[in-house]
């Protein structure tokens, strides 16, 4: 090798300065949970089935055979109700027959029967029943007389017994 050549120089190659330490990198947090919508007041109309897809029969049946069922319950509770209500209205008119009666009887009436019948002819008012048929009713008035003899029991010593008591021979010891 003769002469000058030049000799090969490298260059050092920089070094990258060196970087402050950083902190390290904070670990991701979880996403909140999102808030969760309102439900709609009325279900969302589902999409119109494509053209070509067909509708399962059986579950089609077995809804059908589920309204059926609740709508055949909703009609004998109905009904039920219906029974009720006229057995009430029947319990209704025996508690009002009984209120009258014991009117009637605090009233003195003898006959409740034809007073009550009579009744509704006054308006159910037993004070004017009483003076348009008083002979319903027990008099207070002692006054009032019949003019017949009241019966009792019998004296004791009278005609028919005396006769008799001779016809045996039995004398009376009181006489």
């Amino acid at each position: 090798m003769t002469g000058t050549e030049p000799t090969p120089t490298t260059t050092p190659e920089p070094t990258p300065a060196p970087t402050p330490a950083a902190e390290p990198a904070p670990a991701p947090q979880p996403a909140a949970p999102a808030a969760e919508p309102a439900p709609a007041a009325e279900p969302t109309p589902q999409p119109a089935a494509p053209a070509g897809s067909t509708v399962n029969a059986h579950k089609y049946q077995r809804d059908i055979a589920k309204v059926e069922a609740e709508r055949d319950a909703a009609k004998a509770e109905a009904e039920g109700y219906k029974a009720l209500k006229d057995e009430f209205e029947q319990w209704k008119a025996e508690q009002e027959t009984a209120k009258t009666e014991s009117a009637l009887k605090a009233a003195g009436c003898h006959d409740v029967v034809a007073a009550s019948a009579r009744l509704g002819e006054f308006d159910g008012d037993i004070e004017k029943l009483k003076e348009a048929a008083p002979y319903l009713f027990t008099s207070t008035d002692n006054s009032k007389s019949t003019g017949g003899k009241p019966k009792g029991t019998p004296d004791p010593e009278d005609e028919r017994t005396k006769k008799m008591r001779e016809t045996f021979g039995l004398t009376n010891e009181k006489e």
